[in-house]
Protein backbone atom coordinates (compact mmCIF):
# COMPACT_ATOMS: atom_id res chain seq x y z
CA UNK A 1 0.00 0.00 0.00
CA UNK A 2 1.31 3.48 -0.85
CA UNK A 3 2.00 6.02 1.85
CA UNK A 4 -0.67 8.73 2.26
CA UNK A 5 -0.28 11.43 -0.38
CA UNK A 6 1.98 9.26 -2.54
CA UNK A 7 1.22 8.43 -6.14
CA UNK A 8 0.78 4.75 -6.81
CA UNK A 9 2.71 3.50 -9.81
CA UNK A 10 5.03 6.51 -9.93
CA UNK A 11 8.07 6.13 -12.13
CA UNK A 12 11.32 5.35 -10.34
CA UNK A 13 13.36 8.14 -11.94
CA UNK A 14 14.99 11.37 -10.90
CA UNK A 15 12.94 14.22 -12.39
CA UNK A 16 14.47 17.64 -13.06
CA UNK A 17 11.95 20.23 -11.88
CA UNK A 18 13.93 23.29 -12.90
CA UNK A 19 17.44 24.00 -14.01
CA UNK A 20 18.75 27.54 -14.20
CA UNK A 21 22.44 28.49 -13.97
CA UNK A 22 23.48 28.18 -10.35
CA UNK A 23 20.26 26.53 -9.15
CA UNK A 24 18.93 23.03 -9.74
CA UNK A 25 15.83 21.36 -8.28
CA UNK A 26 15.14 17.65 -8.75
CA UNK A 27 12.45 15.30 -7.45
CA UNK A 28 13.48 11.91 -6.18
CA UNK A 29 11.28 8.83 -5.98
CA UNK A 30 9.94 7.74 -2.60
CA UNK A 31 12.43 4.87 -2.47
CA UNK A 32 15.48 7.17 -2.66
CA UNK A 33 17.48 8.17 0.42
CA UNK A 34 17.11 11.92 -0.04
CA UNK A 35 19.23 12.88 2.96
CA UNK A 36 22.04 10.63 1.75
CA UNK A 37 21.82 12.05 -1.76
CA UNK A 38 21.93 15.60 -0.37
CA UNK A 39 25.01 14.74 1.68
CA UNK A 40 26.73 13.36 -1.40
CA UNK A 41 25.87 16.44 -3.48
CA UNK A 42 27.10 18.76 -0.70
CA UNK A 43 30.50 17.10 -1.06
CA UNK A 44 30.89 18.24 -4.67
CA UNK A 45 33.28 21.11 -5.35
CA UNK A 46 31.36 24.31 -6.06
CA UNK A 47 28.13 23.30 -4.31
CA UNK A 48 27.18 26.18 -2.03
CA UNK A 49 23.97 24.78 -0.58
CA UNK A 50 21.96 21.59 -0.92
CA UNK A 51 18.65 21.01 0.85
CA UNK A 52 16.52 17.86 0.92
CA UNK A 53 12.79 18.20 1.59
CA UNK A 54 11.09 14.90 2.44
CA UNK A 55 7.71 16.63 2.19
CA UNK A 56 8.14 17.53 -1.48
CA UNK A 57 10.69 14.81 -2.23
CA UNK A 58 12.76 17.63 -3.68
CA UNK A 59 16.48 18.30 -3.65
CA UNK A 60 17.42 21.96 -4.15
CA UNK A 61 21.05 22.70 -4.98
CA UNK A 62 22.67 26.13 -5.29
CA UNK A 63 26.06 25.95 -6.94
CA UNK A 64 28.82 27.82 -8.70
CA UNK A 65 31.96 26.85 -10.61
CA UNK A 66 33.39 24.26 -10.88
CA UNK A 67 30.06 22.48 -10.25
CA UNK A 68 27.49 22.26 -13.03
CA UNK A 69 23.99 20.89 -13.35
CA UNK A 70 25.42 17.91 -15.23
CA UNK A 71 27.89 17.02 -12.44
CA UNK A 72 25.16 17.36 -9.81
CA UNK A 73 22.71 15.22 -11.79
CA UNK A 74 25.43 12.61 -12.31
CA UNK A 75 26.10 12.55 -8.55
CA UNK A 76 22.36 12.09 -7.90
CA UNK A 77 22.24 9.27 -10.45
CA UNK A 78 25.28 7.61 -8.85
CA UNK A 79 23.77 7.95 -5.36
CA UNK A 80 20.35 6.60 -6.36
CA UNK A 81 21.21 4.25 -9.20
CA UNK A 82 18.37 5.83 -11.19
CA UNK A 83 18.15 7.62 -14.52
CA UNK A 84 16.67 11.06 -15.11
CA UNK A 85 13.22 11.42 -16.61
CA UNK A 86 13.21 11.71 -20.39
CA UNK A 87 10.73 14.59 -20.07
CA UNK A 88 12.85 16.41 -17.50
CA UNK A 89 13.44 19.42 -19.72
CA UNK A 90 9.72 20.23 -19.66
CA UNK A 91 8.14 18.83 -16.49
CA UNK A 92 4.66 20.04 -17.44
CA UNK A 93 4.74 17.58 -20.35
CA UNK A 94 5.72 14.65 -18.11
CA UNK A 95 2.21 13.23 -18.20
CA UNK A 96 -0.68 13.96 -20.52
CA UNK A 97 -2.91 14.74 -17.52
CA UNK A 98 -0.43 17.19 -15.95
CA UNK A 99 -1.62 20.78 -15.83
CA UNK A 100 0.87 23.63 -15.80
CA UNK A 101 1.10 25.70 -12.67
CA UNK A 102 0.23 29.39 -12.71
CA UNK A 103 3.92 30.27 -12.56
CA UNK A 104 4.71 28.01 -15.51
CA UNK A 105 1.85 29.49 -17.53
CA UNK A 106 2.85 33.11 -16.77
CA UNK A 107 6.52 32.40 -17.51
CA UNK A 108 5.58 30.69 -20.77
CA UNK A 109 3.35 33.58 -21.83
CA UNK A 110 5.99 36.19 -20.94
CA UNK A 111 8.61 34.17 -22.80
CA UNK A 112 6.40 34.00 -25.89
CA UNK A 113 5.71 37.77 -25.77
CA UNK A 114 9.45 38.40 -25.36
CA UNK A 115 10.26 36.10 -28.30
CA UNK A 116 7.74 37.84 -30.55
CA UNK A 117 8.86 41.33 -29.47
CA UNK A 118 12.49 40.44 -30.19
CA UNK A 119 11.50 39.03 -33.60
CA UNK A 120 9.59 42.20 -34.54
CA UNK A 121 12.42 44.51 -33.40
CA UNK A 122 15.16 42.28 -34.85
CA UNK A 123 16.47 41.55 -31.34
CA UNK A 124 16.84 45.27 -30.50
CA UNK A 125 14.18 45.29 -27.75
CA UNK A 126 12.98 42.61 -25.35
CA UNK A 127 10.76 42.59 -22.29
CA UNK A 128 13.86 42.83 -20.09
CA UNK A 129 14.50 46.35 -21.39
CA UNK A 130 10.98 47.43 -22.38
CA UNK A 131 9.33 46.91 -18.98
CA UNK A 132 11.82 49.04 -16.95
CA UNK A 133 11.69 51.82 -19.57
CA UNK A 134 7.87 51.78 -19.57
CA UNK A 135 7.77 51.90 -15.76
CA UNK A 136 10.25 54.81 -15.71
CA UNK A 137 8.22 56.77 -18.27
CA UNK A 138 5.02 56.09 -16.33
CA UNK A 139 6.63 57.23 -13.05
CA UNK A 140 8.01 60.41 -14.69
CA UNK A 141 4.55 61.16 -16.11
CA UNK A 142 2.94 60.73 -12.69
CA UNK A 143 5.53 63.10 -11.16
CA UNK A 144 5.01 65.72 -13.87
CA UNK A 145 1.23 65.57 -13.48
CA UNK A 146 1.59 65.99 -9.71
CA UNK A 147 -0.11 62.70 -8.92
CA UNK A 148 2.81 61.17 -7.07
CA UNK A 149 2.92 61.39 -3.30
CA UNK A 150 4.96 59.88 -0.55
CA UNK A 151 4.75 56.14 0.00
CA UNK A 152 2.33 54.90 2.60
CA UNK A 153 4.22 53.69 5.67
CA UNK A 154 3.01 50.11 5.06
CA UNK A 155 4.34 50.14 1.50
CA UNK A 156 7.68 51.55 2.62
CA UNK A 157 7.88 48.90 5.35
CA UNK A 158 7.11 46.16 2.82
CA UNK A 159 9.89 47.37 0.50
CA UNK A 160 12.33 47.66 3.41
CA UNK A 161 11.49 44.11 4.48
CA UNK A 162 12.13 42.84 0.94
CA UNK A 163 15.47 44.61 0.75
CA UNK A 164 16.51 43.28 4.17
CA UNK A 165 15.44 39.75 3.28
CA UNK A 166 17.16 39.78 -0.10
CA UNK A 167 20.45 41.25 1.04
CA UNK A 168 20.81 39.80 4.52
CA UNK A 169 20.20 36.11 4.00
CA UNK A 170 22.66 34.05 6.04
CA UNK A 171 25.32 32.18 4.09
CA UNK A 172 25.07 28.44 4.54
Amino acid sequence: MAAPGRHVGRAQVVRIVHDIPGRLRVRLPVSADGAGVAERVRGLAGVEHCTWSPRTEGLLTVYGPPASADTIIQAVRDATGLDTDADAANPSDASPDARPTLGTAVAGAAGEIDRRLRAVTRDAVGLGSLVPVALTVWAARELLLGRAGPLAWSTALWYAHGLFRDYNTPAS
